[in-house]
């Protein structure tokens, strides 16, 4: 069955004693920025805030979403409890520096490209909303406020992907997160399981199951440079194996193709809605879980600088957009 996809709609709250601000500019009318039969003209970024979640305009095929690094308490929201939030997963623990890391890579993405990713940011702590859950479980039942804080989040993240799919035809979301595991490597989540990267390439390619819970699913069917399933999961030319060239440790990639028996994130809410999953919409997605020694201050640097000679990589091999 086709995962049905939540509708996003951008909702306004009126509360007594609750007052929503939005600072920045407001978004600007997107201009056409790939393509041959486009005109090319010249790209001015913009910033929005809102109650605590940022998002910044982009020209290039690529997002990137942070959604658990925050610390802001918001405004007149209800904190998260296990007793006042479903959510079988509870968890309120912050992805330690993966704001800082994000805002390095967007900065080293523009040095390198000279091209801007479209970025969202939550600076809103995940104790009073968990913007890598579906709505009943990311926010206390009977909050209306988190409701709207979280509906600003992934509006965001819909916006950046329908402008994304309109000037470029496909493109790809980098869901940032972080992890505390003994093996120090960047767990790269394709909504496969552990268990499922422990097969063989063979069994994965020959049962259509897993190619439909990719991730990553509508590259496959969508590429320049005629790879696999198997070669975008764990080729010497995916995300994983240009990562690893690019000195970050991670898995999978060629030579590491399974977590096997140690803990591994496989991709959350935000990977599985807004990638290609079950062969729905032109974006594909990837959850990285970055370990905590790679998210030091000492290290962000090299961390992001690796990650984005690997993502510029990846598009540039595989995608059908003018080079980054």
């Amino acid at each position: 069955m086709k995962k049905l996809r939540e509708v996003l709609v951008v909702t306004t709250f009126l509360f007594v004693g609750f007052i929503f601000v939005s600072c920045g500019k407001s978004d600007p009318e997107q201009q056409s920025q790939g393509g041959n039969d486009k005109p090319q003209v010249e790209f001015k970024r913009s910033e929005n805030t809102n109650n605590g979640v940022i998002y910044r305009t982009g020209n290039a095929p690529v997002i990137f979403s942070a959604p658990h690094g925050g610390t802001s308490e918001g405004t007149n929201l209800t904190a998260r409890t296990s007793s006042n939030c479903p959510d079988p997963d509870f968890a309120t623990v912050r992805d330690d520096k993966t704001v800082e890391l994000a805002n390095m890579i967007d900065s080293i993405f523009f040095a390198k490209t000279g091209k801007y990713p479209y970025m969202i940011i939550a600076n809103v702590s995940r104790k009073y909303v968990d913007f890598n859950r579906k709505k009943l479980y990311a926010c206390p039942k009977n909050a209306p406020n988190n409701e709207y804080v979280w509906d600003v989040y992934h509006n965001w993240i819909k916006k950046a992907e329908e402008f994304v799919e309109k000037e470029f035809g496909s493109g790809l979301l980098l869901d940032i997160h972080g992890q505390s595991h003994a093996v120090k490597q960047v767990e790269i989540g394709y909504c496969l399981s552990a268990s499922e990267l422990d097969l063989s390439d063979s069994q994965l390619s020959g049962d259509s199951r897993y190619l439909f819970d990719f991730s990553m699913n509508r590259l496959v069917d969508n590429n320049k440079s005629g790879s696999s399933f198997v070669d975008i999961l764990r080729g010497p030319y995916s995300l994983g194996s240009l990562m690893y060239k690019n000195g970050l440790a991670c898995v999978p990639h060629s030579q590491n193709p399974t977590p096997g028996d140690l803990p591994y994130f496989n991709g959350g809410y935000i990977t599985y809605m807004y990638g290609s999953s079950e062969d729905i919409g032109m974006i594909d997605a990837v959850q990285l879980e970055f370990d905590n020694v790679s998210r030091r201050d000492e290290n962000r640097k090299k961390t992001a600088t690796a990650l984005v000679e690997a993502v510029v990589e990846f598009i540039n091999k595989h995608y059908k957009v003018d080079p980054l």
